[in-house]
């Protein structure tokens, strides 16, 4: 039996124009997310490119008309040719499949949300199911208007999640890597690092990894650590406030290094601090920084550190050595 999935389903339905608007901006999104999709996409493309619907039989015709067309021998054709036709006779058969059954298959959504939070900003708003989204600076969701009946977001950056319980639609983030499948619970992902993160606070998840297959389920106060280039997997536990810090609009920098810190603060702020001098580079800096302006943290960092910050351009600055009078 030909198995058919359901990214070639989507493919060959938005190839067909079977989509609606709002389900070919939802599955844009997804080719943006998914490599295996955005692979898959560009085979389907390069043969309906090349092969015309002209070329082919309406998907009305019966599947034993369309074999009986194409099957029928022709005079001066070489077994190449013949073989070619089979080839594009299986992916005529193939298209027709998939479209049928996946427009029958997928529900109809009414547009696409996109909600984006600014560099240096926290946006917390609520979805259409009462759950609770806070999107970290520079971090972004898509979801469907629908989604009080398929619970589906599509996750770039960081967010924490905060998800109504209900037992009959599971709630599902997806990311460029793996898909997190909750009931209701609260957690946190991070896929805007190599190293991949999802921290659970509360509930229960399951974890999908794309590439691997395979499912990982986490409990309150672990987390799952996936490092995009190495493809290696931690289970460990963590420490919610520490890794939680964030959608409270704190700043937690726990003794570590101020060159090793200043991804994070970039991320926080929105801006970029750089660092020309080695011996500043290695200095360590510890503080929780609630509800900090850009200014204020910059008056701690020049305490803290005995440094003075220099504004090059904007949004850039320079954190060099302090030259007292």
């Amino acid at each position: 039996m030909l198995y058919v999935s359901q990214k070639e389903k989507k493919c060959v339905r938005y190839l067909t124009n079977e989509m609606s608007k709002a389900e070919r901006s939802v599955f844009e999104i997804e080719l943006t997310l998914d490599d295996d999709l955005l692979a898959n996409f560009e085979n389907f493309k390069t043969i309906w490119i090349r092969y015309p619907n002209s070329e082919f039989p309406k998907a009305t015709t019966s599947f034993g008309k369309i074999i009986k067309k194409y099957n029928k021998p022709e005079k001066g054709k070489s077994i190449k040719s013949s073989l070619n036709y089979k080839v594009l006779l299986s992916t005529a058969l193939l298209f027709f499949f998939c479209t049928i059954f996946y427009f029958v298959a997928t529900p109809n959504s009414e547009y696409t949300n996109h909600k984006i939070a600014s560099k240096g900003e926290r946006l917390t708003f609520t979805l259409p199911d009462s759950s609770t989204v806070i999107l970290n600076s520079g971090s972004e969701v898509k979801y469907s208007s629908d989604f009080g009946k398929r619970r589906d977001i599509w996750l770039k950056g960081e967010a924490f999640f905060k998800v109504t319980k209900n037992i009959n639609s599971p709630f599902i983030v997806h990311t460029s890597d793996f898909d997190v499948k909750v009931l209701g619970t609260q957690f946190n992902v991070n896929g805007s690092k190599i190293n991949q993160t999802i921290s659970l606070s509360k509930g229960k998840i399951n974890v999908l990894l794309k590439e691997s297959k395979d499912e990982i389920n986490l409990m309150p106060n672990e987390e799952l650590v996936w490092n995009a280039k190495t493809k290696c997997i931690i289970k460990r536990n963590f420490d919610v406030n520490k890794v939680l810090a964030w959608k409270d609009n704190i700043l937690l920098l726990d003794d570590v290094k101020i060159e090793d810190a200043l991804p994070e603060i970039n991320q926080f702020y929105g801006v970029n601090f750089v660092i020309k001098d080695a011996v500043i580079a290695n200095k360590h800096i510890k503080g929780a920084f609630k509800n900090q302006s850009i200014d204020e943290f910059i008056t701690s960092l020049e305490f803290i550190l005995d440094v003075t910050v220099i504004k090059t351009i904007q949004n850039n600055f320079e954190i060099a050595k302090y030259h007292g009078n």
